[in-house]
């Protein structure tokens, strides 16, 4: 494969880069402990120099759209936004919930034709929640912590970036990696004509933000 492209998904309560470039896969993942915008600028520098490479050797910008940290998100999109508009190169955005579950499906920890629930933390007492059967994702949702382990949402396993929820049955603590990235952008470059024209706006509940 030689397109290459940079990732950038800032809403997992992390900073997490992700370039392809001459057929190498690299990542740079960092915990934030100072606002994005101080720390995302100089990994910039840290993976392209890595990569050998510079970003007008992109060919394409991806970015996470969420859900997760709302800021967090905004300034990844920005970020990702401005880089592709100064290099003239395509942009498309994945959410966190397909990234989580391609994840788990390449760490064995689900089977691709299972029933798999996603949480992703919205706040202490409650997450972001979707759905997955057969490969097919649901309407997502914000629920509370408690409800998370409820009759009609029981699922075989369930995944997400709760370090801990111990209410909630067969669970598993996943984040995504660069090969999750990857998969992403391959079954991009197959349908990637579904994709054009499509707004990149943060995904998020509305009303929940209002509601905080």
């Amino acid at each position: 494969m030689k397109k290459s492209f940079l990732s950038i998904e800032t809403s997992l309560n992390r900073i997490f880069l992700v370039l392809h470039i001459k057929d190498n896969l690299i990542s740079n993942s960092k915990i934030l402990e100072n606002s994005v915008e101080v720390e995302i600028n100089q990994m910039f520098d840290e993976i392209l120099e890595e990569g050998k490479a510079c970003f007008f050797d992109l060919d394409y910008i991806m970015v996470s759209l969420g859900p997760g940290s709302y800021t967090g998100t905004r300034v990844g999109l920005a970020a990702a936004k401005a880089i592709a508009v100064s290099i003239n190169k395509p942009i498309f955005g994945y959410t966190n919930f397909s990234a989580i579950y391609n994840q788990g499906i390449i760490d064995s920890l689900i089977k691709s034709n299972s029933n798999t629930g996603i949480i992703i933390k919205a706040s202490k007492y409650d997450a972001y929640y979707q759905l997955i059967k057969n490969n097919s994702f649901s309407n997502h949702q914000v629920l509370s912590i408690n409800d998370l382990n409820s009759v009609s949402l029981m699922c075989e396993k369930t995944l997400g970036n709760y370090y801990k929820v111990d209410e909630i049955k067969n669970y598993c603590f996943c984040l995504p990696k660069k090969e999750s990235i990857l998969k992403i952008f391959l079954k991009y470059l197959e349908n990637k004509y579904n994709y054009e024209n499509k707004n990149l706006e943060p995904l998020y509940i509305k009303g929940h933000y209002a509601e905080k």
